[in-house]
């Protein structure tokens, strides 16, 4: 991701002379980031550097405009890659039966769910004379 330079920019100097990649210029007054020369500190630092140093809360801000490489990456790739897991996924579970241990655990819990039926509908006295 890239940063841009807003127009709340107090012009104090601060984001060009940390940057590492020397992406911020000053043009008429007003500081500019290269995108193609940001590369949000990676490899340098933990935060971006002119986010850091800025004294201003928005002067630097990350520019939601400009997409990083990875997501520019052709969908159809992200697709294939979706459907290829998915179906892989799906034949695995049509491939994989249905083991004895669970046909022995629902048979068990319905044997136990119909005598806890029966016993719940009987009647039972209540009371002291019963």
């Amino acid at each position: 991701m890239t940063y841009m330079i807003t127009n709340q920019c107090i012009g104090c100097n601060r984001c060009e002379s940390v940057c590492p990649n020397q992406a911020i210029t000053q043009n008429n007054h007003q500081y500019q980031i290269n995108p193609e020369r940001c590369n949000d500190c990676v490899g340098h630092y933990a935060v971006p550097q002119c986010w850091a140093a800025c004294p201003t809360t928005n002067g630097c801000v990350p520019d939601l405009t400009v997409l990083p490489q990875s997501l520019t990456i052709s969908s159809n790739d992200y697709w294939e890659n979706w459907f290829s897991l998915y179906d892989c996924l799906v034949s695995r579970l049509k491939a994989n039966h249905q083991s004895e241990y669970w046909q022995s655990w629902f048979n068990t819990y319905s044997h136990y769910s119909q005598k806890l039926s029966q016993h719940l509908q009987t009647p039972t006295p209540v009371g002291a004379n019963a």
